[in-house]
């Protein structure tokens, strides 16, 4: 990694700057949604609640700087954006911790044709680099078992139909007792609670989320 820096120094996912891959002024200009000590017991746009998903919470606006950032994390080929976001959404993390306890990271899955296209799972780098950064375990419970139309512009009612048999327990893992979700994005959080009504159908007692960012 440090010979490729040298090689093909890194240009800003947010604004082009060479030098780093997601600069300071970049961080700087990132929204939190959340309000501090407010957070968890007052309105909250970072917050969202759920049926089977207990809780999601994301950490910042899905704007400026941190929407160009994930454009390229998820459609750019800019695997190495993950960890640098990662750490910028690691305190949301932290707080969410505060309320679930003790949990097992769990990346949203991609659908195998998707994971060929990309090369990669953006959740799974994401869910891997948070795990590194709060010493928590991380497992691949689940796993895309169909392909589902974009889900850009559907109603969450939509989105939850067209998700519904998408997602499945994968064989032979350990069931945990608490799971937290990782993905990149939060819009209506129908991801989450379908992926979260089949962890509860297997057994985990709770399930909570995080997105790096939500649309606003």
């Amino acid at each position: 990694m440090a010979l490729l820096e040298i090689l093909l120094p890194p240009a800003c996912a947010g604004c082009g700057a060479y030098g780093r891959l997601f600069c300071e002024a970049c961080h700087r200009l990132l929204q939190p949604l959340s309000r501090g000590q407010d957070h968890f017991s007052a309105p909250d746009a970072g917050m969202v609640l759920g049926d089977a998903l207990l809780l999601a919470h994301a950490a910042f606006a899905h704007a400026g700087p941190m929407r160009r950032a994930l454009q390229r994390l998820k459609y750019g080929g800019a695997a190495r954006l993950a960890n640098p976001l990662a750490r910028a959404a690691a305190p949301a993390l932290l707080h969410l911790l505060d309320v679930a306890g003790p949990a097992v990271l769990v990346p949203v899955p991609v659908h195998p044709a998707r994971l060929r296209q990309r090369g990669y799972n953006q959740a799974a780098l994401l869910a891997g680099a948070l795990a590194a950064e709060a010493r928590l375990p991380l497992s691949d419970l689940l796993i895309r078992t169909r392909a589902t139309t974009r889900q850009h512009g559907l109603t969450r009612a939509a989105r939850l139909h067209n998700l519904r048999g998408a997602f499945a327990v994968r064989r032979g893992r350990r069931i945990p007792d608490s799971v937290i979700l990782i993905d990149d994005i939060l819009t209506t959080a129908a991801t989450l609670e379908s992926c979260a009504v089949v962890l509860r159908s297997a057994g985990v007692t709770s399930v909570f989320g995080l997105a790096i960012a939500r649309e606003v």
